[in-house]
């Protein structure tokens, strides 16, 4: 009579399978996450300086959206969390090339009126 051999091994194939669903599962997300970018069409500049020490981002796409921090904030919102800023925080300003200067100006005066003077704006070269 014949002995059947004892498996030692663990099997890992069940555990390549969980791993391969894992691996799809980041893939998907990701690509939701890239979707979730803000479209600006920055303008060009000959002459830029790079910044390392940015605290707030506010953008403004073709569109007329104000987005802070990468999420979608309306005017009125916009206004009452600039108050919260502090004057020590750097704000960056990025303006896609379509969108009206107003909007521009109407950014720079709400951080002015709060006594915010560090301020950047992103350009591509």
């Amino acid at each position: 009579m014949r002995s059947l051999k004892r498996q030692d091994a663990m099997n890992v194939i069940p555990f390549i399978d969980v791993l391969l669903v894992l691996l799809a599962i980041v893939f998907v997300i990701s690509n939701f996450i890239a979707l979730g970018k803000i479209d600006i069409n920055l303008p060009q500049a000959s002459t830029m300086e790079e910044i390392d020490h940015v605290k707030r981002t506010i953008a403004i796409n073709a569109q007329k959206e104000f987005f802070l921090d990468d999420a979608p904030i309306s005017r009125d919102a916009l206004v009452q969390k600039i108050e919260t800023f502090s004057k020590e925080d750097t704000i960056t300003i990025m303006s896609d090339k379509q969108a009206f200067y107003e909007d521009f100006i109407y950014v720079i005066d709400l951080l002015k009126q709060n006594s915010i003077d560090k301020i950047s704006m992103v350009v591509k070269k």
